[in-house]
């Protein structure tokens, strides 16, 4: 397949996961003796100050037979992982990239740290049937896996978020040894699944019962995960609304706000705000949506309004989730600051996303209020926290699916 062509497709592919859209970057390129020139590394996931670094090898499209494909295989293995490496070593110099919503950014020199590399073998003769061969790479001080593309769309697919992405692979790094060949990425991603995240003992699992058990979990949690994915689609949705900007927003944002509106152009708040949100765990994003259909359900058409917080555990930001029912938009937004200011108090915090959301009327869209710094406490402000968040804030862990339960810390030996 010729590599452009290629290239683009796998970047459709990534398109289409939603989650990864803020965190894959394309088109990296870099200056060199005046001269705009590509970089190395063919894709970058980045996730705040760190990145995973991905080379792609694809065929001739020529037919081949199985040994000599499998030398193919090999030597590709061997030259994508070497692209990888210098793409790494390169991220000490200033280079810029464009993610999948179509915005560039400018990287300083060694603003990011690999967290691993990816070599990916895009095998279109071979694209699902698992191919046995030694991996062979250059010494790197810096792990670099091995994938095919389709286990790599499919596994990040399967975790879910870039968090779990980002995980998943940092925790690979112990087993690469231990895995040879392409298009057998379900017997690590099952033990990851269903056994130990750290990979304990993997070498020595039996592989054909790993695959049945995994097969199992699939069909059984078919409905679960489904779920999960259709409620992450209320933070989708928000994030989405980050990444725009209403036409008219002067005609309905109160007067005293009119100042905090960004300029389209400039939007560097709201976006830093769009990929903090969408790098959440995807258990975080599928219980925060659990909890809005909940509240909007139950405000629709009463007249009411409604409120609850996220704030991960040692994070300095709460994005506040207001939901409002037979209010204008205006008061919407001038209530909403309100709660986020009592957000900020409770939660000891000076950063806060506050999202506005018509219960009676899902095609309003968001209303998003970015606010830094700690509010007055003042005695009504303290009310309003204690009666909206609680006496206590109660801290709670989410499984896979969103299902929440109080969290416990485990007692040190």
């Amino acid at each position: 397949m010729e590599r452009g062509l290629m290239v683009e497709r796998f970047i459709g592919n990534f398109s289409s996961q939603f989650f990864m859209k803020d965190f894959v970057y394309i088109n990296v390129k870099f200056m060199s003796g005046g001269q705009l020139k590509s970089h190395p590394a063919d894709l970058l996931f980045v996730l705040g100050d760190e990145c995973i670094v991905v080379s792609i090898k694809g065929t001739d499209g020529e037919p081949k037979s199985e040994e000599k494909l499998k030398l193919w295989l090999k030597k590709k293995c061997w030259d994508g992982s070497q692209a990888t490496k210098v793409g790494i070593q390169r991220l000490n110099i200033p280079f810029s990239a464009e993610n999948l919503w179509g915005e560039r950014r400018e990287f300083p020199a060694g603003v990011l740290m690999a967290r691993c590399g990816i070599c990916v073998l895009e095998c279109s003769q071979e694209p699902f049937k698992e191919i046995d061969f030694e991996i062979s790479q250059p010494e790197s001080a810096v792990p670099i896996h091995v994938l095919s593309a389709n286990d790599l769309l499919n596994t990040t697919l399967w975790l879910g978020s870039v968090w779990d992405v980002f995980q998943y692979f940092d925790k690979r790094a112990s087993i690469r040894s231990a895995v040879t060949g392409i298009n057998g990425e379900r017997f690590p991603l099952a033990y990851y699944v269903l056994k130990a995240h750290d990979f304990s003992n993997f070498a020595s699992a039996d592989r054909e019962e790993l695959g049945a058990q995994f097969q199992f979990h699939m069909l059984d949690n078919l409905g679960k995960y489904s779920e999960r994915d259709r409620f992450s689609h209320y933070v989708n949705s928000i994030i989405r609304g980050l990444h725009t900007r209403h036409p008219d927003m002067e005609s309905f944002v109160p007067q005293e706000f009119i100042k905090d509106i960004e300029r389209p152009e400039g939007r560097t708040a709201y976006l830093e705000m769009a990929a903090m949100m969408n790098g959440l765990p995807s258990s975080n994003k599928a219980n925060i949506g659990r909890r809005l259909h909940g509240m909007l359900t139950g405000l629709k058409g009463s007249g009411k309004c409604g409120c609850h917080a996220h704030k991960l555990l040692y994070e300095e930001t709460v994005f506040v989730f207001c939901g409002f029912s037979k209010m204008s938009r205006t008061e919407r937004i001038r209530n909403m600051d309100t709660l986020v200011a009592a957000a900020l108090l409770k939660y000891g915090v000076s950063e806060a996303l506050g999202i506005a959301i018509d219960a009676d009327d899902e095609e309003t869209g968001y209303d998003l209020r970015w606010v830094r710094g700690k509010p007055v406490a003042t005695p009504n402000l303290e009310r309003i926290a204690e009666a909206v968040f609680g006496p206590t804030i109660e801290t709670s862990i989410a499984n896979p699916f969103g299902e929440a339960r109080p969290y416990t810390p485990s007692k040190a030996c």
